[in-house]
């Protein structure tokens, strides 16, 4: 088997029907199976699955579990050569994964890859990054729209890759499309469990660095990612969770003193662009809500524990 997968859907009926249908032709060429892990959905995912797609080998999670519990349960099963954990807003075009699949094993030191991912007006959006250091906030402190820093600094903890850029190694890539290498996944594991969503490929590319492997930015092909649809489904979640992962990472690869730091920096930063943003000129109805987004990731830098209820637990 060549290539190994697996999805993790919650209540993306809609999405998920097209990024199935997208793959036959993406991997045409290579032997391949799909898991597809639902974390108890209610919009008639399930059944969708089973009618319209009997390949496809369904997995029900009993529950929310998250994306990386749900994903570690898929990759016990899969058996390719290469392990796909993709996104179900995600649509490949023909010959996408087959020429990922290629790259990767074109690399011998290879941990992951992953694709230039662009949004529905195909423009490339976040690809990949680099690991949390304190000074990407404070950078963003100080030119909060990028207006007189240049070089590097102008680096901040993601990527957004310029069209004509060539393939690079780069810190992580994005878990939305993020194929491994069996070798890779044996020397490294399974994603770590204390990271319910975000920055689990994050960390799981800081122990692939820390065995030696690269981790591997692909230009060859693309792949187009509507971003967050099922998180949009409950923004504050999302918002808390992203900051409780964050902290979570901080303290296992940096030290619990190193969270202090940060949650001042972005503090500084986004409460600066909050004011900015109520300020600017402009869509006033869209200033405002990015204004009210940021203070609200500012006001969480004043919690010291945040518990976000998680929809659908079991």
């Amino acid at each position: 088997m060549d290539l190994s997968i697996i999805i993790v859907n919650w209540n993306t009926r809609d999405d998920l029907r097209n990024c199935l249908a997208s793959l036959p032709a993406a991997t045409r060429g290579l032997e391949t199976e799909v898991l597809v892990v639902d974390n108890d959905s209610g919009d008639g995912s399930l059944d969708m699955l089973r009618r319209e797609f009997p390949d496809v080998t369904a997995i029900e999670a009993g529950g929310n579990l998250g994306f990386t519990r749900a994903n570690n349960l898929a990759l016990e099963r899969a058996v390719g050569d290469g392990l796909l954990l993709l996104n179900p807003d995600t649509v490949c075009p023909p010959a996408s994964l087959a020429r990922l699949y290629r790259f990767m094993n074109g690399k011998e030191n290879i941990g992951a890859v992953g694709p230039r991912l662009v949004d529905r007006d195909t423009r490339p959006t976040i690809s990949g990054g680099y690991f949390p250091r304190a000074r990407f906030h404070w950078l963003g402190f100080l030119d909060p729209r990028r207006l007189w820093l240049r070089g590097s600094l102008t680096r901040r903890v993601v990527f957004i890759p310029d069209r004509h850029e060539a393939s690079r190694t780069v810190e992580y890539v994005m878990g939305a499309c993020f194929l491994m290498p069996r070798r890779a996944y044996g020397m490294v594991g399974p994603l770590d469990e204390s990271f319910f969503m975000y920055f689990e490929e994050t960390d799981w590319c800081y122990r692939a660095h820390e065995k030696g492997l690269d981790i591997w930015y692909c230009a060859e092909t693309e792949i187009t990612h509507l971003e967050g649809k099922s998180s949009e489904k409950a923004s504050r979640f999302s918002l808390e969770q992203f900051q409780k992962s964050y902290r979570i990472f901080l303290t296992k690869h940096y030290g619990t003193r190193s969270v202090w730091g940060f949650r001042l920096a972005q503090f500084c930063e986004y409460g600066l662009k909050s004011l900015l943003r109520r300020l600017a000129p402009g869509d006033k109805a869209a200033n405002r809500a990015l204004a009210e987004t940021y203070a609200f990731r500012a006001k969480l830098q004043l919690k010291g524990r945040i518990d976000p209820a998680v929809p659908g637990a079991p």
